[in-house]
């Protein structure tokens, strides 16, 4: 894992990638791919770790309200976000400023942000994603070796329902 001072947080369509890079290992991605222009190992975290900050000057000029998407090149989710809490800043920002937000991942620990979810809910839209790939654990495991099984995620896709969260 390394650390870096991004000059950039959101593109054109409004999705924030605060990490490059994964650590879940599925043999199927292609965000290896060369055309993303990575000059690291893909295993070899780059953390936007100016994230937040960035974020809020964006935020805060925003005249129209928008969904902020994360999720879409590398997972949010992964081991170093549960201490480092990037993502969990940037939500509490979105929140904060009234914005939507749509998370896409394959990880449990996604539930960790439930509480802010609600609240981005409650004030524009919160939408959770998960990719449920196969009910075969022992292919599952194969794929993606390094995230929960999609058993797992369909349990956690209900939580987020249950909370009355779009899946």
């Amino acid at each position: 894992m390394h650390f870096v001072q991004a000059k950039t947080l959101l593109n054109r369509e409004n999705g924030m990638n605060v990490y490059r890079g994964c650590m879940h290992g599925c043999v199927y991605c292609d965000s290896r791919s060369r055309c993303y222009q990575f000059t690291h190992p893909f295993e070899d975290i780059e953390v936007k770790e100016n994230a937040p900050e960035l974020l809020e000057k964006i935020l805060r000029t925003k005249r129209k309200k928008i969904m902020i998407g994360t999720g879409s090149m590398c997972d949010p989710y992964q081991p170093c976000e549960m201490d480092l809490r990037i993502v969990r800043r940037c939500l509490e920002l979105i929140d904060r400023y009234g914005f939507g937000a749509a998370v896409l991942t394959k990880s449990d620990r996604v539930l960790r942000d439930l509480d802010l979810f609600t609240s981005i809910n409650r004030k524009a839209k919160a939408l959770v994603q998960m990719t449920l790939t196969i009910a075969d654990e022992g292919l599952s495991r194969k794929l993606e070796p390094n995230v929960c099984n999609s058993r797992r995620r369909y349990e956690v896709l209900k939580e987020f329902q249950r909370a009355g969260i779009p899946t």
